[in-house]
């Protein structure tokens, strides 16, 4: 039996400089899926004048990236990591909380923090940056 894997996506643009981005990541993501989300969050911040995203990433029930979907995700990260006021990556284990330090490394202008609280995420998200 295949089990379900995929990206959940949803955009919220809070006024014309602020995008609210939630992702839900459950099984394992394959390169056409990370490729869907990214072309999607492209064409939104094509539309906006100097934007700052606050993401929200749900790795709970993540199982693991294919190669490809990793290094595009790199890449994607690399090219618009300035644009990422804040983003939270809520896990359950080592393994996401290892992904966050990644991020922090690659995203120096932006705000990175590990939860295992989807609650907890959200509230810090909502803060006020810096």
């Amino acid at each position: 039996m295949l089990e379900a894997h995929g990206m959940a996506v949803e955009m919220r643009k809070q006024d014309e400089h602020t995008l609210y981005l939630t992702i839900k990541i459950y099984g394992d993501i394959a390169y056409d899926d990370f490729r869907e989300m990214e072309q999607q969050l492209e064409q939104t911040l094509a539309t906006m004048d100097s934007p700052r995203i606050r993401a929200l990433v749900d790795m709970i029930d993540f199982n693991h990236w294919e190669a490809k979907a990793f290094w595009e995700d790199i890449q994607f990260t690399r090219k618009h990591g300035d644009e990422f006021g804040k983003l939270a990556i809520v896990g359950v284990d080592l393994r996401e909380k290892l992904l966050a330090t990644l991020a922090d490394w690659f995203m120096l202008s932006s705000q990175v923090q590990y939860f295992e609280s989807l609650e907890e995420a959200r509230t810090w998200l909502d803060q006020d940056e810096p």
